[in-house]
């Protein structure tokens, strides 16, 4: 996951997709359900939420964290622990290992993790202290203000209407990051908006606008960005392949459950 700082919103149970339930132009409480598992299933490897999660990240990322993998590489787990911190639970948990966090999150420093050997019995033991709901709720928090709303915004802006796009769009948020460069959320649906000259018909039933002047149809914009970002960040494409089979075998918006395809390729139903 890359960091870049700008949302969700909760806690606990409902964790990540809590905060949007207040708001229909967002995602409704079945759809929210439906994306927070899924989510997990794509970055976790399993549909249930795991606040105490803490492993050395392969992608050279450092540790990794939490509920959607937060990192010591890029900063978002420092994010996590400085709202800790501060906050009314904190139990000391992390004192030893501040000045190391700090340094590789302001210097995004990637995979190092020198002087951080015991972050992860840490990070475990501040998600199962009598205090746990207050860090489940910094991590909520922290994926509120970095990546629900600015995935959001954007879908928003363009008029998205479908609880696919949308998730696919928190996905791409999550996992490329919601800044503008190339392989991240804004530049890949830039190229996308870029490759477009002209109206795209489709059947979905909605269209977005494109610089305000071409209708393209839901779906077939959410084909080319998904193509897109298989096409930057090939890493993605286990993400990519589950998205496109969901828009295959599943309605558009979702009010009970969905079959999804994990990082394996097996197919999961997601409720």
């Amino acid at each position: 996951m890359k960091l870049s700082v700008s949302v969700f919103g909760a806690a606990t149970a409902m964790a990540f997709l809590g905060h949007a339930n207040a708001n229909s132009s967002y995602l409704g409480t079945c759809a929210s359900n439906i994306v927070e598992s899924l989510t997990n299933l794509l970055q976790n490897g399993k549909a249930s939420l795991n606040f105490g999660q803490c492993t050395k990240d392969n992608s050279g990322n450092g540790y990794s964290a939490g509920i959607i993998n937060f990192s010591t590489g890029n900063g978002d787990a420092w994010q996590v622990v400085k709202l800790y911190m501060h906050s009314t639970g904190y139990g000391g948990e992390f004192d030893a290992y501040t000045d190391d966090i700090d340094t590789y999150a302001s210097n995004g420093s990637g995979s190092s993790t020198s002087g951080l050997s015991g972050f992860c019995p840490a990070w475990e033991k501040a998600a199962s202290s009598t205090s746990s709901y207050i860090f489940f709720e910094c991590q909520d928090d922290v994926l509120n203000s970095n990546y629900f709303s600015p995935a959001m915004t954007a879908s928003n802006g363009l008029g998205i209407k479908f609880d696919v796009t949308k998730a696919a769009i928190l996905d791409s948020a999550i996992v490329d990051g919601p800044g503008d460069d190339s392989s991240s959320l804004g530049g890949i649906m830039v190229a996308v908006a870029n490759s477009i000259n002209g109206t795209m018909t489709g059947n979905s039933g909605n269209s977005v606008m494109i610089y305000g002047k071409y209708h393209v149809d839901e779906i077939v914009w959410l084909k080319l960005f998904l193509q897109q970002r298989e096409k930057v960040n090939p890493s993605d494409k286990p993400n990519v392949a589950s998205y496109n089979y969901i828009i295959a075998n599943n309605p558009y918006n979702w009010d009970s459950s969905i079959v999804a395809l994990d990082s394996s390729g097996d197919k999961q139903t997601i409720t």
